[in-house]
């Protein structure tokens, strides 16, 4: 059964999802979000969603065993640049229903869908490449 029947965007054979319409299908655990974004990123801000597993985007064909074939993803990173090579590495190995999260955690964030940031992780500075953690 594809649970992406009827939403998102079909474009070059991924589906691309709207935040609203990711979450509505998280929410009713019809689907497990990936997170690929890097460590630092998910700790900054999570998505809270029930069921989330996060494998940084660079480790996909690594780790592809640890992700279930018999649920239905939704891919997602900081703003969607990753998600389609993911989706097309997954597909290529026997995975059938993955849509991408159309904009990854920028999008997921502006739309107001939920998420987790905790303070203590964002980073500061003057210039990206001074930036920290608070926390440190």
């Amino acid at each position: 059964m594809d649970v992406f029947e009827g939403k998102g965007l079909m474009v070059g054979g991924l589906r691309f999802l709207t935040p609203l319409e990711a979450n509505e299908i998280l929410a009713a655990r019809r689907a497990l979000l990936v997170d690929l974004r890097e460590d630092y990123l998910v700790a900054m801000k999570r998505f809270l969603a029930p069921d989330v597993i996060c494998i940084r985007h660079d480790q996909v064909a690594t780790l592809s065993a640890t992700v279930p074939q018999d649920r239905a993803l939704i891919l997602a990173d900081s703003a969607g640049v990753h998600t389609k090579d993911a989706a097309r590495y997954l597909k290529s190995q026997g995975y059938g229903n993955v849509a991408c999260l159309n904009g990854g955690m920028l999008a997921w964030d502006q739309a107001g869908m939920p998420v987790a940031t905790d303070t203590g992780a964002l980073l500061h500075g003057d210039c990206a490449c001074v930036m920290k953690p608070t926390s440190s």
